[in-house]
């Protein structure tokens, strides 16, 4: 069966048909590390760690290429304004971030660049793009000219004449058109910078992803995926740097993930998007001591990833829920291998086809442009005829060997696809959530103790937490914790 994957760049579904025969080349836009992540963040992780894994269980050999963009605008006003260096900055919140992955079961990237590691190749870029004639020099700085490129706009499919509104676009009165964009930046006193044909400088947001990802992955790679957010100017302008370099396609299939929406105010219809560049972001780390990593994970994969979905406390309840209902399921074909085993049991015919059925439905499902919601429904109809069977037998209840085999590959079924999801039926600990309320019971204490002038107790505890591998972070709007 082929797999369907909505392409942005063509509008419709397409059967994926990759460029190498059983290989996969796969770029996914990865942090910006100048503040922690957010639950945005773990969405588009997971979204495209679905993606991978999926691709991987019909047997492609993955390449995963997701990138570190540490050398950013963002990062260095981060740095002045937390008055530490630029890298210690990215260092920081790229190693949080990545903690935070392995928690929501991220698989780790087959490679994972950062862009102060490929001025190089950028800088190389740049000179292919200035020869062609794509690229011009002002003062120090670089900018790419749109109008060389006619088929810019392809992607996001925006008016050229309004491309620039509402969009991350730099205002220069020297670029010889509006919508032209800074591929290297003269470096500021005090900035990050790199020795260049053009003088010090750093590159640009946009010629980091085209040079990484060409890079490992060379030009025409099968999928690049990202936010809808980044469709443009950022996607845009990787595939005009590109192509205009080049002269052939940049990546054959644009998949992109639906943005999370905050609860709309009181009176009001629509919740807002989230987003740093807004203010209204739900810190990441906050939900998984809350909540945990799996049943963020199954909150994520519930909806499509296509989709805009709200973000509410009644969401994630629901989807601790049914990862639980989940659990239930294999905890009950548990009990029931414990069972006697007699020639004149029962042989579970309803079971074995229940099965078969879920594994059929859930690999249509996912075949479709990966179609989880339809999926994890194929997996809760199976726990249904688990538990069934679970509320139906009696003490004396007791399965033929046959039987037996049909329970060990439902179980076998059950954990297969939901591994392929990234979901552990590993029951979580009643202590961790305890601990986390312990924690956070801890703070409230050194806090008050603070405010009282007791510093010596809250450096008490904070040094004994620290000693845990709790790390505390006070911050304006408060004191948050992680694990180190």
């Amino acid at each position: 069966m082929p797999i369907w994957i909505y392409n942005t760049l063509t509008r419709r579904k397409e059967e994926f048909v990759p460029r190498e025969p059983g290989k996969v080349s796969m770029y996914v836009c990865g942090v910006t590390p100048y503040a922690p992540a957010h639950v945005g963040h773990g969405r588009h992780a997971v979204v495209f760690d679905v993606v991978r894994r999926w691709l991987m269980h019909r047997g492609y050999e993955v390449t995963y290429v997701m990138n570190v963009t540490d050398v950013e605008d963002k990062i260095i006003a981060a740095a002045k304004r937390e008055q530490r260096s630029w890298r210690e900055i990215a260092d920081r919140y790229t190693a949080a971030y990545w903690e935070e992955m392995a928690e929501l079961a991220v698989l780790p990237p087959t490679i994972a660049p950062r862009a102060s590691e490929h001025i190089d190749d950028i800088i190389a870029l740049v000179c292919s793009l200035i020869d062609s004639g794509h690229a011009y020099v002002i003062d120090g700085d670089v900018a790419f000219h749109v109008p060389s490129f006619p088929q810019y706009g392809r992607l996001s499919r925006r008016d050229l004449d309004a491309q620039i509104v509402g969009a991350r676009v730099e205002e220069d009165r020297r670029k010889r058109d509006p919508r032209d964009f800074f591929l290297w930046k003269r470096s500021k006193p005090g900035e990050p910078s790199w020795d260049s044909p053009w003088g010090p400088g750093r590159p640009g947001w946009h010629i980091e992803c085209s040079a990484m990802s060409t890079r490992y992955l060379g030009q025409g790679f099968d999928i690049h995926g990202g936010g809808s957010d980044l469709i443009f100017p950022h996607h845009e302008n990787e595939i005009a740097q590109s192509e205009a370099a080049t002269g052939r396609p940049f990546a054959r299939y644009w998949m992109h993930n639906g943005m999370l929406q905050l609860p709309p105010a009181e009176g009001e219809g629509e919740g807002e998007k989230m987003s740093k560049s807004l203010g209204n972001v739900v810190g990441l780390r906050e939900l998984l001591d809350r909540h945990g990593g799996p049943a963020l994970r199954y909150f994520y994969i519930a909806a499509h990833y296509r989709s805009d979905i709200p973000l509410s406390d009644q969401a994630l309840g629901q989807a601790a829920a049914a990862l639980e209902r989940l659990r239930i399921g294999l905890q009950t074909i548990d009990r029931l291998l414990a069972s006697q085993t007699k020639s004149s049991g029962t042989d579970l015919d309803d079971l074995e086809e229940a099965r078969r059925g879920a594994q059929a439905e859930f690999g249509e499902a996912m075949d479709d442009d990966f179609g989880t919601p339809r999926a994890l429904a194929a997996l809760h109809g199976l726990v249904g005829a688990i538990n069934r069977i679970g509320a139906a037998a009696s003490a004396s209840f007791a399965v033929s060997e046959q039987g037996r085999q049909r329970l060990q590959m439902a179980r076998e079924t059950l954990t297969g696809l939901c591994g392929v999801l990234g979901l552990t039926l590993e029951q979580r600990p009643v202590e961790r959530g305890l601990a986390t309320e312990l924690v956070q019971v801890l703070i409230e204490v050194r806090d008050r103790a603070r405010r009282a002038g007791h510093y010596d107790l809250a450096d008490h505890i904070r040094d004994r937490l620290s000693a845990l591998g709790i790390m505390l972070e006070d911050r304006a709007e408060g004191t948050t914790w992680r694990r180190r």
